[in-house]
């Protein structure tokens, strides 16, 4: 793996096997990644290879691509725009995701990031909801959380910006708070074209929509979860609007539907979490020098 490259190729004349990002979301897993991978997607100027999620800069996970090289990372980015990135949430796991940082500053010591951030405990409630319901994990809530570090890890942001702090400057890390982006996503969004560089004037009425929202997305028997990962259902998603993708898979998913799990958990380790989020935000705040209101 080579330990420099330089970032992005000149606009109009793309490599042949593709060219490195110049920026990367790198989380937080269930902040509005999706969503705002989306919007980024809209501008004329900026890239965003598909399907979402490269998971190139980790190892340990059954879709960690660290293994394929370089060359495989850049053929994700064959574009003639002025601008490309990826996101990824998981890349805001550390320390159970390791070397992330150091990876991606190894290979794209330019590159700006973008970090999403939610209110820690929904932002929890919602990892597990999402990994249950995909069948990696048929634990209750309370045990899911001990077995499985890298759901708490994702929502100790203070840790995950310090680690990053160590590769990149902060004039390189832009932070979104998940809420603004759903409560006043324009502007937001301004923001990070302002950030990126490219045209913050550029509107689009697709910014209305919300994309991957937890609540929206029905949970299934085993039966239903191979209908989901269906080839042909996924040909369908890229090729419908959300709102009717949306439609069609819960009709389709009516006789293979099974109650939410339950997401209550014992007042101590309530407590305890919140206790230990609260550090964390105000670790974030200390660092960033940003209210981060919406996180309590």
């Amino acid at each position: 793996m080579a330990t420099q490259h330089p970032q992005g190729q000149t606009p109009g004349e793309p490599s042949p096997k593709g060219r490195l990002p110049d920026f990367v979301v790198v989380g937080a897993t269930k902040a509005g990644t999706t969503s705002l991978d989306f919007y980024l997607s809209l501008h004329p100027e900026i890239f965003m290879p598909r399907p979402k999620e490269a998971w190139f800069f980790m190892d340990g996970t059954h879709r960690s691509n660290w293994h394929r090289g370089e060359d495989w990372y850049q053929s994700l980015f064959k574009t003639t725009k002025r601008l490309c990135g990826e996101a990824t949430p998981a890349y805001s796991q550390w320390p159970s995701r390791p070397r992330v940082a150091e990876r991606i500053h190894r290979l794209m010591p330019g590159a700006k990031l973008i970090y999403l951030v939610r209110e820690p405990l929904a932002r929890l409630r919602s990892h597990y909801l999402m990994e249950a319901r995909i069948g990696l994990t048929h634990l209750p809530f309370p045990d899911y959380i001990g077995a499985f570090p890298h759901a708490m890890d994702a929502s100790r942001y203070g840790t995950q910006l310090r680690n990053f702090l160590r590769f990149f400057p902060l004039h390189r890390i832009h932070l979104v708070e998940s809420s603004r982006l759903a409560t006043d996503t324009r502007e937001t969004v301004r923001e990070v074209f302002g950030f990126l560089g490219v045209d913050p004037s550029f509107d689009s009425p697709l910014f209305e929509q919300r994309l991957n929202v937890t609540r929206d997305q029905p949970f299934a028997s085993p039966l239903g979860r191979r209908l989901l990962a269906a080839p042909w259902l996924g040909r369908l998603k890229r090729r419908l609007p959300p709102a009717r993708f949306r439609r069609v898979r819960d009709a389709l998913l009516l006789p293979f539907r099974v109650p939410t799990p339950d997401l209550a958990l014992p007042d101590a380790m309530e407590r305890a979490l919140r206790e230990d989020f609260r550090g964390e935000i105000e670790s974030l705040r200390s660092l960033s020098g940003l209210p981060f209101a919406s996180l309590g």
